[in-house]
């Protein structure tokens, strides 16, 4: 039978019964095709756990499914590459997906920020990641979101200004949708859109559900400037409704994750990239300041 982990992922259902150590190489990555199926990403060590393998010899297969099409490479890891336009991960899968990626991201966002300015944070576990960056600098800020979490990680700091337009909250997540939100979007107007998504390519920026980009159409259409925070797992796939063209966006922040043939390819198509540095990231979090403006 299959397990589930604390956090919600599956574990193999050969796990019960032991995975032998000298498991051929070709086995162990179906079998891990196979759990890549029904869980959304996972770390070296959780991995080397599950397969009763070593971490070297984890990087290794993954580095040949990577290959293959199947995972995307992440710092310490390794996610699926979407298979279907419709697919959207749950809040708990969001959550734990590339949480260092993510974080990094956000870090290098809030270096766009400066004093008294206003911004428009979208929805998302990216967006929960930035949230509490922003809650942690000490320059005033006016922040407009549609996301409960959002919200409630900037609640009652003294530097933020925060403004919720309302809504209907979308079934197991944080955002709220339709009115009155959309209305008072329509009417603002705002320095800076911090903007989510389930994909990008070369062409445009997409999501899974239509209220949804409904709403973050109106989110770009009330700033003066958008950046898409994503990370490396989301590129070179498409969801159902389209966003926005890639052209329209400012510049999109990304991990180490995204191939240098990738990268190349946005920088010829005139679209600002930037790739947050893992390792660089690290030292930046370990600091005992937060991060502040340019």
């Amino acid at each position: 039978m299959t397990k589930m982990t604390a956090n919600g992922k599956k574990e193999p259902e050969t796990q019960s019964d032991g995975m032998p150590e000298d498991m051929i190489q070709a086995e162990r990555q179906q079998r891990m095709i196979d759990w890549f199926e029904q869980n959304v990403g996972g770390s070296n060590q959780e991995l080397s756990r599950l397969f009763n393998a070593s971490v070297s010899t984890i990087r290794r297969d993954l580095d040949a499914l990577a290959a293959r099409g199947v995972v995307r490479r992440t710092h310490g890891g390794a996610v699926r590459i979407r298979q279907r336009s419709t697919y959207e991960p749950s809040v708990d899968e969001a959550r734990y997906t590339a949480s260092e990626e993510k974080r990094a991201i956000a870090v290098e966002a809030a270096k766009r920020l400066s004093e008294d300015q206003s911004i428009l944070i979208d929805t998302g576990s990216t967006m929960h990641e930035f949230a509490q960056v922003v809650g942690e600098l000490n320059i005033s800020l006016t922040v407009v979101t549609c996301d409960l979490m959002v919200a409630s990680l900037l609640t009652r700091k003294p530097h933020v200004k925060l403004i919720v337009p309302g809504g209907q909250c979308r079934p197991r997540a944080y955002t709220l949708l339709g009115e009155p939100g959309m209305s008072f979007l329509h009417d603002m107007r705002v320095d800076q859109c911090f903007l989510s998504a389930q994909a990008v390519d070369y062409e445009c920026v997409s999501d899974t559900s239509l209220e949804l980009v409904t709403l973050k159409r109106a989110m770009i259409r009330a700033a003066s400037k958008t950046t898409l925070m994503i990370d490396s797992s989301r590129f070179a796939g498409r969801a159902i409704h389209g966003i926005a063209d890639v052209a329209d966006i400012n510049e999109i922040i990304t991990d180490d994750g995204l191939a240098d043939n990738e990268f190349q390819q946005y920088r010829q198509l005139g679209v600002k990239v930037t790739r947050v540095q893992l390792d660089d990231a690290a030292s930046d979090l370990a600091g005992d300041s937060p991060p502040g403006p340019p």
